[in-house]
């Protein structure tokens, strides 16, 4: 019994290595909330990121001699590939990230993963927060079945647009209405109610959606 509690230098080795994968995985996660601007994030993304590393960290050694369980753990990284945020590149990168981090620490590459780790994270703070990228998106406007958009909203993407292009058209509500869909790039976004109250006047107050991100939405 006594021998059940025993700790072998392989044990020490792997709390060791958890300790410094939970570390790393907190940091991780707060560069990537920190990264974030101006949108929301999965709180089960990050929950995965901050406790991957540990995950790997403990997995890696019991694997190492062993094929069926390596083969195994390379099945439960493409289950994580997939059970990512789709659509949002940044997501996926960073579940791949926190891998490879958990994997360095496992080999007992410590430094090197606290290297990267810093590196990484210290390029996406300043890229999203510091760096203003031109986005476009997506505006989408139900109108009555009877009215011509053609032309009806110029004046006002005029305006407050730098860029609006038609990218889709379809009917609604038993064909009594139909959601236009245009690709546009605002002028000034502090502008955007301003503008989605513009367009209401047109299409008898009906609705207007402004996708600023593949998760936010603003609809009035």
């Amino acid at each position: 019994m006594d021998s059940f509690f025993e700790f072998g230098k392989q044990d020490i080795t792997i709390l060791i290595n958890m300790g410094f994968a939970l570390a790393a995985g907190l940091l991780t996660a707060s560069g990537y909330c920190i990264s974030q601007k101006r949108r929301t994030y999965s709180k089960s993304v990050v929950a995965t990121i901050m406790l991957l590393p540990v995950v790997v960290a403990v997995v890696i050694p019991l694997i190492t001699t062993d094929l069926k369980k390596a083969l195994s753990l390379a099945g439960i990284f493409a289950l994580v590939r997939f059970r990512s945020v789709p659509g949002d590149a940044k997501d996926i990168f960073y579940i791949f990230f926190t891998l490879t981090v958990g994997v360095a620490i496992a080999l007992g590459y410590h430094i090197v993963a606290f290297t990267l780790l810093i590196v990484v994270s210290s390029f996406f703070i300043v890229m999203n927060r510091c760096i203003k990228f031109s986005e476009d998106q997506i505006l989408r406007i139900t109108i009555p079945e009877d009215m011509n958009y053609n032309g009806a909203f110029d004046d006002i993407f005029e305006k407050y647009l730098s860029k609006a292009e038609l990218t889709d058209v379809k009917t609604s509500n038993m064909g009594t209405l139909f959601t236009i869909s245009y690709s546009i790039h605002l002028k000034d976004e502090s502008k955007v109610k301003e503008m989605i109250d513009g367009l209401r006047t047109r299409n008898g107050n009906l609705t207007v959606v402004v996708q600023m991100d593949p998760q936010m939405f603003m609809k009035l």
